[in-house]
């Protein structure tokens, strides 16, 4: 049994496995023609028995023919001699129509007898009787000429004589007719039979189309179906970057198939692994670039903060002259750096994705005022005049300060670049669902070869015939500003003519709120001596770079109501908080032994008297994120380096003034 059961399985596997290598056509025709040719082998049985019963039908009507025809000779045999036998009796020869009637019919009848017979019993039967039909016809014809001068006795034996044929002949029929209905009954039988086979066939070839169609979508099912079921859900996988398992089972078109999904699956998975490495160096690399550029940014902003920081006081402190114009030069020097700074930065920024828009609906035409008003003192500069033109309810949506970065930069460029003693015209309208704004100056425009750098940082185009300092940078942080905020930047191709262009908004009404104190009014300095207020209020700055130190005791040295004392570290500044209460905390956030954040945080967490002490940073991290940090904590303000000196000095007087004294 072992090894027959082995026979089987083995035969199974090997026609399992041709079945797999078959072709797709291969397999379509195969699962197509089953149901087909178990239909066909049944139409094909139906038939036959169609025309078994329907033969068996013609042998039974043949019979009842047979039957019909021998009670027929029966019929007419009786009917002739009754004819003959009244002839006789009365002499009447009207009586001799039946005679005559069966006499003409009697031959047609037996040759139809003769032909229809295919039984071999009443074949002989028929043989037998075919004579005595004759002889009793021939007697009755006899008969039929008697005159009334024959002797009675010579006709009374004719008559008998006829008689007695006549009985035979009867017997004889009376036998084939008998035979002829176990003939018919036997065909009946057969014929009932015949049908019930019949419909037996009929239901097993509709049983057995139902199976072949079965087991047809059984194999589409389980060997094209499941598999391109399998195909599609690793195509999802493949989709995903997953990795695939595909054995490949046959060598069809599906199989062939598989190998490719496989070969995908394995280079796509390369691939992801590899785009996965680049995206951490990518990742690694901008982390690194945003860490250079953000220490250099510091690193930069702290010479600058003195450069910048005493150059405003000697600007301030300096009579006219000759001194007092080379501090102005180093301050714009100061400033023109630190702009070139700042682009950079946000550059970097835009193009890591890190610079954050906060988009709203604003009133175009207040910005657009604001930024006139802004660089209306250039005017007299090169003598160049500003004319607006603006039309009424402009609203957008955007980043109120970027877009004013962006529309003080192209109108400073037309001040800066315009020919002198002309005008540059300042434009706001609406345009097909847009609002645009336009800078035209009077210059000959952007010639067409060049037009394709206007974009590009660090390209100033012409910066080999002009003076005018400029970094390169504007147009391409305008661009990408613009890009960020949904809108467009461009140049007109036959004048002088920058524009920018961003969506309408509506702009909503907005419920008037009653103004809230600032922050700052928590600042009012507490005195840390109640005996006299004649005392200076203190100021407690921590910082560790001795120029920035330097430029502090600068700026204080002019309020004498204040007294300065410095702290180069947390520690340090832990000392002078345990000993003394400020009036006023100045706060670097880079600090030797670590983050001004800590500092602020103990500050708060600490006495209920420290918490009142108004914090001032005065950091080079001009991060957004950074400063939006320490707002949070609750600071009073944050001044970027370089420090803007006027600013500070206003803070400084509003936080402690000089009439608390």
């Amino acid at each position: 049994m072992n090894a027959i059961y082995q026979a089987i399985s083995g035969i199974t596997t090997r026609m399992d496995h041709l079945w797999q290598d078959l072709s797709l056509t291969t397999k379509g025709i195969v699962l197509n023609a089953l149901p087909l040719t178990v239909l066909l082998a049944s139409l094909a049985l139906i038939f036959e028995s169609e025309q078994q019963a329907a033969l068996l039908e013609n042998r039974v009507q043949n019979a009842l023919q047979i039957q019909q025809d021998i009670q027929t000779l029966q019929t007419l045999l009786l009917e002739a001699s009754t004819g003959v036998r009244d002839f006789l009796l009365t002499g009447n020869r009207q009586f001799l129509s039946g005679y005559e009637s069966a006499r003409q019919s009697m031959p047609q009848l037996l040759s139809s007898l003769e032909h229809n017979l295919d039984d071999k019993s009443q074949q002989h039967l028929l043989q037998v009787i075919h004579p005595l039909v004759q002889k009793n016809l021939d007697d009755l014809a006899v008969l039929a000429s008697h005159s009334e001068d024959e002797a009675d006795e010579a006709l009374i034996r004719k008559f008998s004589s006829q008689g007695a044929a006549l009985n035979q002949l009867r017997a004889h029929l009376n036998q084939m007719s008998l035979r002829e209905s176990t003939i018919v009954n036997q065909d009946k039988k057969e014929v009932i039979y015949e049908r019930k086979r019949n419909l037996r066939i009929t239901l097993m070839a509709v049983i057995a189309g139902v199976v072949g169609s079965l087991i047809g979508v059984w194999l589409f099912t389980q060997t094209i179906v499941a598999r391109v079921k399998t195909i599609r859900d690793s195509a999802v996988h493949l989709v995903k970057g997953e990795p695939l398992a595909l054995p490949s089972i046959s060598r069809d078109e599906l199989g062939e198939l598989t190998s490719e999904l496989e070969h995908a699956s394995q280079l796509l998975t390369q691939s992801a692994q590899e785009a996965h490495l680049a995206r951490v160096e990518a990742e690694e690399a901008s982390a690194a670039k945003s860490n250079f550029l953000s220490r250099t940014s510091h690193e930069l902003r702290t010479p600058l903060n003195a450069i910048l920081g005493f150059a405003q006081i000697l600007e301030n402190d300096l009579p006219e002259g000759r001194q007092k114009d080379s501090a102005t030069l180093i301050h714009n020097a100061g400033q023109h750096l630190l702009k070139l700074i700042n682009e950079v930065l946000d550059i970097s920024r835009i193009e890591s994705g890190d610079i954050g828009m906060s988009m709203e609906v604003i009133a175009l035409n207040t910005l657009l005022e604001e930024a006139y008003h802004y660089l209306k003192p250039l005017e007299k500069v090169r003598d160049i005049t500003i004319e607006t033109h603006f039309e009424p309810g402009l609203s957008v949506r955007a980043d109120r300060q970027r877009l004013l970065q962006v529309i003080l930069n192209l109108l400073a460029n037309a001040l800066k670049y315009g020919p002198e003693n002309t005008s540059v015209i300042f434009s706001a309208y609406r345009q097909q669902g847009h609002v645009r704004v336009d800078v035209q100056d009077q210059g000959q425009g952007i010639p067409t070869a060049l037009r394709s750098r206007l974009f590009t940082p660090f390209d100033r185009l012409g910066a080999e015939r002009t003076v005018t300092e400029g970094t390169g940078l504007g147009l391409v942080l305008s661009k990408q500003l613009m890009d960020a905020m949904g809108g467009q930047i461009g140049v007109a191709e036959d004048k002088s003519l920058f524009w920018i262009s961003l969506p309408e908004a509506i702009l909503e009404a907005k419920t008037p709120t009653l103004k809230t104190e600032n922050k700052t009014d928590k600042s009012t300095p507490l005195s840390t001596t109640t005996a006299s207020q004649a005392v200076k209020r203190h100021v407690l700055y921590v910082e560790d770079n001795h120029s920035n130190q330097a430029l502090i005791e600068a700026i204080m040295s002019k309020h004498r109501h204040l007294k300065l004392h410095l702290a180069a570290s947390i520690q340090e500044t832990m000392v002078w908080l345990r000993d003394m209460q400020p009036d006023l905390l100045l706060l670097d956030i880079n600090l030797p032994d670590g983050s001004g954040e800590t500092l602020i945080q103990h500050i708060q967490s600490s006495r209920a008297d420290l918490q009142q002490i108004p914090i001032v940073i005065l950091s080079a991290d001009a991060l957004p994120e950074t400063i939006q940090r320490l707002n949070a904590l609750g600071i009073t303000h944050y001044f970027t380096k370089p420090l803007n000196v006027a600013a500070f000095n206003q803070l400084i007087l509003k936080l402690l003034p000089e009439s608390a004294i």
